[in-house]
């Protein structure tokens, strides 16, 4: 599945597409001055074409996934959205009718009428786009923003890699699939959402590198964070929560617990992973596993320790659920 918004072709701001028009008129001809002038206009809905191509390329927002759809939300005001696309396409045929009929005058017209006529029509349509200039040109950034987004089927059996900033996801995902994202000893190193495969040879596994979440409340956390929450709560699939249980972990075992309590109240597949364990602080270890009742893994990402035994669980999880349920819904429940 393509990301819904990759396809969409980017048209011009609003004062760009007017000097497109503006540079391009003088050098519009036609055999005589009235063919020129109807000329040089008809450019000018060509141009506007490029408008009413990109609101009907935009998906219905009410019929995308609720994680492309938040993906909106995190970014833009949906009802905003809407708004813009309306004026946008009522302003464009507005200008369309504008353009015909200044065809027909200046086709009945007398030809010393025509260019005074055109330069009357390109004043009114450029009026009408001026007007909407902020919903075009910021509906273009939130457009161009959203194209970016990596391409997600929501219907493949799915890993989410989860966790505090800076626990070792990417490492993960980076050594159990075909992603290879940023890895770096800084926090939200990751700051978008990162894709990789696994090929068991009987079915395609996606894996999803999320960027880093604190424990902190839902309104103050930024939108880096809010792609992560996006992912675990609209994508069917397994989440492996990362704790950092090494010497060098900047969060506390009350941080990570309680992040994975909240993680768990979204989602009831969670499996807790403890990462570093070639590195690891013996109390911190003791404070975050006594605290854990369900079967917990211990790996070190960096070392490869542990990693097929974590991997053939999940992977035959998610084969079962595969199996149980035909339609594509992977262990929607625990």
């Amino acid at each position: 599945m393509l990301n819904p918004f990759e396809n969409i072709k980017i048209p011009p701001k609003t004062e760009d597409l007017i000097k497109i028009v503006l540079d391009r008129i003088p050098k519009i001809g036609g055999k005589n001055v009235k063919e020129r002038e109807i000329k040089r206009i008809l450019f000018y809905k060509e141009q506007l074409q490029k408008y009413k191509d990109f609101v009907l390329q935009f998906p219905r927002i009410d019929q995308l996934h609720p994680f492309y759809r938040e993906n909106i939300e995190i970014i833009a005001d949906i009802d905003k959205v809407k708004m813009c696309l309306g004026a946008i396409n009522r302003g464009v045929q507005l200008s369309f009718n504008i353009i015909e009929r200044y065809r027909r005058l200046i086709k009945s017209s007398d030809e010393k009428e025509a260019n005074r006529l055109m330069r009357q029509c390109f004043g009114r349509v450029s009026s009408i786009l001026r007007s909407r200039k902020d919903c075009i040109d910021w509906l273009i950034d939130i457009t161009s923003q959203l194209k970016k987004l990596k391409a997600i089927d929501p219907n493949l059996p799915t890993i989410i890699i989860a966790g505090p900033p800076n626990v070792g996801k990417s490492t993960l995902v980076s050594k159990i699939s075909s992603a290879k994202p940023e890895v770096a000893s800084y926090p939200f190193t990751t700051k978008e959402i990162h894709v990789g495969h696994i090929d068991t040879g009987i079915f395609k596994i996606q894996v999803i590198d999320t960027p880093g979440i604190l424990d902190r409340p839902m309104s103050e956390r930024n939108s880096i964070e809010l792609k992560a929450i996006n992912a675990i709560k609209n994508l069917n699939g397994i989440i492996l929560f990362l704790f950092d249980v090494s010497n060098s972990s900047i969060y506390s075992a009350k941080e990570q617990l309680d992040l994975y309590k909240e993680v768990k109240s979204i989602k009831s597949v969670v499996i807790p992973v403890l990462n570093k364990i070639d590195d690891k602080n013996e109390e911190l270890y003791k404070q975050i596993k006594e605290n854990i009742l369900e079967k917990v893994f211990e790996i070190s990402a960096e070392k490869s320790i542990g990693l097929d035994t974590l991997l053939n669980y999940v992977i035959n999880l998610l084969q079962n659920g595969q199996i149980l349920d035909k339609r594509d819904i992977y262990l929607n429940s625990g």
